[in-house]
């Protein structure tokens, strides 16, 4: 078994899990999940690595959101690495909107390299806040753990749900934001983050059906976009939000559009906490006219009686960043 596990650090939730690989596809080998309202990032940690028997000693995957860094895209002349180290300042500056001084830039080359067009390379751009990674690396240290590899969530989502042969729409549905990823063929093509995610939705019935915050919750979680359930009313209230998003996706497409990727995307993966909001996908599947699943996290995994004890509901694409992180370097 690998010593590293993938940490999901979520704004209500700290998610483990722990995999190893084998002929036959991937074994999950410990999961677990834990609160943080109550207490500590570390202590959360802590007790959701001890409630999944991952030991203390092993090193950790993370992951930003992508609200937290700065990413882009960028089509840039064919370059040596030196020559890229550069130019990626040079990107950076473009695009990054506080002082370079403050962040620490990575990249990462997306162009295949036996790719037909050998005058450009399509480069992915990573710029993270210094102050948001020293945090990162307080936490790790009051945890006792050794980080292994950083990325973002959406790369970690694209490792467990990019279909090398299809045109796709990621969505991660998370508790504050919603964030976007645009695979053609298996590679990143567009990334955006929103604002407003599931605590938006929750705050909205508070305001407009004078709910408590933990009915807002059940409301949610029961009702959703059910137009049958409840004479509608949560879904009155919960439409107009997720019609911006509906707007919101309809303009990446406008943007993909006058980038050369004339069809839509024929497909939606739904991941994250969010995309089990009832009637979610049928309500997207009528406004985007294209096929909507609900992600699943564990396709790659060998679904055995242990594979059970561990996951024993179906619907799981919360767990979508933990497993893409879980599965990061085998």
């Amino acid at each position: 078994m690998g010593s590293f596990f993938g940490l999901d650090l979520g704004s209500s939730q700290i998610k483990v899990a722990q995999a190893e690989k084998s002929r036959a596809g991937f074994k999950l080998q410990h999961l677990a999940v834990e609160s943080v309202i109550n207490e500590t990032e570390a202590e959360a940690i802590k007790k959701a690595m001890s409630a999944a028997g991952i030991r203390l000693s092993s090193e950790v995957n993370l992951a930003l959101p992508e609200s937290e860094v700065y990413t882009r895209i960028v089509d840039i002349p064919k370059l040596s690495e030196n020559e890229l180290a550069s130019a990626i300042q040079f990107e950076a500056e473009q695009y990054v909107p506080i002082s370079l001084d403050q962040v620490e830039l990575f990249h990462q080359i997306l162009t295949p390299e036996n790719t037909v067009d050998s005058k450009t390379m399509k480069v992915l751009l990573i710029a993270a806040p210094k102050d948001r990674l020293a945090k990162m690396t307080g936490l790790l240290d009051d945890a006792g753990l050794l980080p292994r590899n950083l990325e973002t969530e959406l790369f970690a989502l694209k490792r467990v749900l990019a279909d090398p042969g299809r045109y796709q729409l990621l969505l991660l549905l998370s508790h504050k934001t919603t964030d976007m990823l645009v695979v053609y063929k298996g590679e990143p093509v567009l990334l955006h983050s929103l604002p407003g995610g599931g605590l938006a939705l929750t705050k909205s019935l508070v305001a407009e059906m004078g709910l408590s915050e933990m009915q807002a919750e059940q409301y949610k979680h029961t009702y959703g976009l059910r137009q049958d359930l409840l004479e509608g009313k949560v879904a009155a209230v919960l439409t107009p939000l997720m019609n911006e998003l509906v707007n919101q996706i309809d303009k990446a497409y406008v943007y993909l559009n006058d980038q050369g990727y004339k069809k839509v995307p024929e497909q939606v993966v739904l991941a994250g906490g969010g995309a089990l909001l009832p009637g979610l996908t049928s309500f997207l599947v009528s406004k985007l006219n294209t096929e909507v699943v609900v992600a699943d996290p564990f396709k790659q995994f060998i679904k055995d009686d242990a594979f059970r004890k561990l996951v024993p509901t179906e619907a799981n694409p919360q767990w979508a960043v933990a497993v893409g992180l879980a599965i990061k370097g085998w």
